[in-house]
């Protein structure tokens, strides 16, 4: 049977009507800061949709939260950065994404977003911003998720490797599509991954968005200027705090941002800090005088005793990375993708190793290709700004690993491990080397000082088993 399509006449002014709306649609859609107001989402070369970005997201929220200490949402400080969070949103452009925003118990400068609109605000950033400074902020982490910056970076790693991918018979359906090559290619949300670091390319959009999205809610979009500008100064302009690690200064941030803003009119800002504001970081201050305010005690571990700590008989921990052994009675946190953990019983609690090996990797911020003493002290940086108490005890020693080039490095810090009411000291040794893609991957051993080098046997025995694939 034949089909019929048939054909309307359309009357001349009626079609210019319709092609005029088309153009005009055409035209108000605009996704790059530099050619004017922001109206809707990057799509181009993002081989995820947006539902499946938030998908992500929300596995993120899930994976990542069981390591984060929140400030409870009912803390006068949670609140008031979710009313904050949410006036910034409601002037995002483009898509609506469900946006959350929660206060993390974090010494750290720091703040991040996951994709699809999680985003997570450090402590230490809240006490050293006015609230301009913290609204401005907040305003550049909901641009990464505007300009979908995660995925849009993580769809660029997979085209770099998808020959090898295919080779290797490892995306599709089989392992779970989108979620699989994800995992796959080991692409995570832990942090330092291609998820959570952004390129200069993604700073500089997320400086234009944000000024647009913190002008539009009634802040000065420079105060985010003076507010990176003090993160730099900071350790005598050597290295900045946590968020420059994953925030890389795109060299022209002021420069950008007047650049967006004499596209807008004039306007008064709200220069001074709200008596809101003010009240939510006292009541934070007061919690942080006491830790019971915050409805949660600190985690205190008890020592161990050394005797029979660690079997004589090991398995083999099996990661798409490396593979390494470990004593049969310790227990394993971990999968095949993501970081490994081992302890033995007792070795962890509230989320707080004290006596065991973590395994993870590294990606530098610039990529592969760094020398390998270069990648260690942005590692050692990060390092030490995610865990303020640790102290370094002696400069990275370079030793051979399995016919690769290493590094050997110690910290002090305070353990989760109590004795007779005495905090202990801890002892974190790191070793570091690098794959053929200048991917670090690090072994860590914590043990409480006393204890260490009763350990050293296990954790040295374990690290001669380590093999890298």
């Amino acid at each position: 049977m034949n089909a019929t399509f048939r054909v309307f006449p359309c009357h001349r002014s009626l079609c210019f009507v319709l092609v005029g709306v088309a153009l005009l649609g055409a035209a108000q859609a605009n996704v790059d800061p530099k050619k004017g107001r922001v109206t809707a989402n990057p799509t181009s070369g993002n081989r995820y949709t947006i539902e499946q970005e938030i998908q992500i997201g929300q596995k993120g929220v899930s994976e990542i939260e069981r390591d984060l200490k929140l400030l409870p949402p009912g803390h006068p400080m949670s609140r008031y950065i979710s009313s904050l969070g949410q006036k910034l949103a409601a002037q995002a452009p483009g898509y609506r994404f469900p946006y959350t925003f929660k206060v993390v118990r974090e010494k750290a400068v720091n703040a991040f977003a996951l994709p699809g609109g999680p985003i997570y605000v450090h402590t230490g950033l809240i006490e050293a911003a006015t609230e301009s400074e913290l609204a401005g902020v907040m305003g550049h982490e909901i641009s990464h998720v505007v300009m979908r910056h995660s995925t849009r970076q993580a769809s660029r790693q997979m085209k770099a490797q998808l020959p090898l991918a295919i080779l290797g018979g490892i995306l599709g359906a089989g392992v779970g599509g989108w979620a699989g090559s994800l995992a796959q290619m080991g692409i995570s949300l832990t942090a330092g991954s291609v998820l959570m670091k952004y390129s200069r390319e993604a700073e500089t959009e997320s400086d234009m968005v944000g000024a647009q999205i913190i002008y539009d809610a009634g802040y000065n979009p420079r105060a985010v200027v003076t507010f990176f500008q003090k993160l730099a100064q900071q350790n005598g302009g050597r290295s900045g705090p946590q968020f420059l690690s994953s925030h890389p200064d795109p060299g022209n941030r002021a420069q950008d941002i007047s650049k967006i803003l004499s596209r807008f009119p004039p306007k008064q800002f709200q220069e001074l800090d709200t008596p809101e504001f003010l009240a939510a970081k006292k009541a934070l201050s007061d919690a942080s005088a006491s830790s019971a305010d915050l409805g949660e005690k600190p985690v205190e571990i008890s020592r161990l005793t050394r005797q029979n700590i660690a079997g004589e008989n090991f398995h083999t921990f099996q990661h798409r990375a490396f593979a390494i052994g470990y004593p049969d009675n310790w227990q394993v946190n971990g999968d095949p993708q993501a970081s490994a953990t081992f302890y033995p019983e007792g070795g962890l609690a509230g989320g707080a190793l004290a006596c065991g090996v973590l395994v993870s990797s590294f990606q530098p911020s610039s990529g592969g290709g760094k020398e390998l003493d270069t990648a260690l002290r942005e590692l050692m940086t990060d390092t030490e700004q995610s865990n303020p108490d640790l102290r370094v005890a002696n400069s990275p020693q370079a030793f051979t690993l399995q016919g690769r080039p290493a590094r050997r490095l110690d910290w002090f810090g305070k353990s989760a491990v109590w004795e007779n009411g005495r905090q202990l000291t801890e002892r974190v040794r790191m070793i570091a080397l690098q794959d053929k893609a200048g991917v670090i991957l690090y072994v860590v051993f914590v043990a409480p000082e006393p204890d260490f080098n009763g350990l050293l046997p296990v954790f040295e025995r374990m690290l001669d088993s380590l093999r890298i694939r």
